[in-house]
């Protein structure tokens, strides 16, 4: 699926709207869940399919050597946004400011800047879908379409965080997905660090991730995947279903306008993976469940790290908005 399903929406009913981001919020249930792992490869090959995002990996940072490693860098920020409360604002705004020298030169001639507002929206978008994917197709709740909506919404209080100008967010959901569908037709580019990174994901063993100081393993975990994430044929073995999972999380037309072969045998293990997830998850310990920075949140807010999330009915949004 490469859009959010959505029902009719005025555009009065989704402007720019400040909502709170809180424990019973939707994007607080699933931002942080520890299954983002299936969809922020996904996020992260993405981004580096726009031109502007993809040299600037290259030109600054250390993408060809650890291609994965700025993924982990980079979340316990982003979660940040979503999860620390008073100071989520104060988070979001260093988020935005470790961008502001990151600027060039494409080989087109054109000048790019990581704060562009198109630049700066796309990494969010894939972040919002990396979110809705997994509310979708992860997890055992079946969204409505009220909720989609208001998950939409609280993605839009989400990026706002950032201190960014809000010119560029599309105001409804359905505009989103046009959005995000004419990014995926016209704006990605196949381009030196999206073509690394692909021939990356297909190779027969995935990187030893243990070596990544941000890696976001629990420390109850830590030991564990020390041992293992070293070995080789662990990671020979793992990679095949990381390859799975990033390539099926991408829209049809990006894998074919990267040229991305993906048969129906695919599809149906793609499948029948997140079928065994949605399954499985109720027996993950809580502690387990949540990526660090959203354990945090939950601790501060609840004193406990809960399970599941409530989901609450959506609200309407003169209630939504402060």
């Amino acid at each position: 699926m490469g859009v959010m399903p959505t029902h009719g929406s005025s555009g009065s009913d989704m402007k720019s709207r400040r909502i709170d981001l809180g424990p019973a919020s939707l994007l607080w249930r699933w931002a942080g869940d520890m299954r983002i792992a299936f969809e922020g490869g996904t996020a992260g090959l993405m981004q580096t399919m726009h031109p502007a995002i993809g040299q600037g990996l290259i030109d600054h940072s250390n993408f060809f050597d650890d291609p994965v490693d700025r993924v982990f860098r980079s979340l316990p920020g982003i979660l940040g946004t979503v999860y620390e409360g008073p100071t989520a604002y104060d988070t979001g705004a260093r988020v935005r400011d470790f961008h502001r020298d990151i600027k060039g030169v494409l080989p087109s001639g054109q000048r790019y800047h990581a704060l562009t507002p198109e630049t700066y929206w796309w990494a969010h978008a894939t972040f919002q879908m990396m979110v809705h994917r997994l509310a979708e197709h992860w997890d055992t709740h079946r969204l409505t379409n009220a909720e989609r909506e208001q998950l939409y919404l609280e993605g839009c209080e989400w990026y706002r965080r950032y201190g960014m100008t809000e010119s560029v967010l599309p105001p409804t959901l359905t505009e989103f997905n046009r959005e995000y569908e004419r990014y995926c037709g016209e704006v990605l580019q196949p381009n030196p660090a999206s073509d690394y990174l692909i021939e990356f994901i297909g190779r027969p063993a995935i990187p030893d991730m243990s070596m990544s100081p941000d890696y976001p393993t629990h420390p109850m975990m830590k030991p564990l995947t020390d041992r293992l994430l070293p070995s080789l044929p662990v990671r020979v073995a793992l990679a095949p279903p990381m390859r799975l999972v990033i390539f099926g999380g991408l829209p049809p037309l990006v894998r074919e306008r990267f040229g991305i072969r993906w048969r129906r045998a695919d599809e149906s293990s793609y499948r029948a993976v997140r079928t065994a997830i949605r399954s499985g998850w109720r027996t993950m310990p809580a502690s387990l469940r949540w990526h660090k920075a959203a354990r945090k949140g939950w601790l501060r807010e609840l004193g406990r790290v809960p399970r599941t999330a409530p989901v609450s009915a959506p609200r309407s949004p003169a209630a939504r908005a402060r």
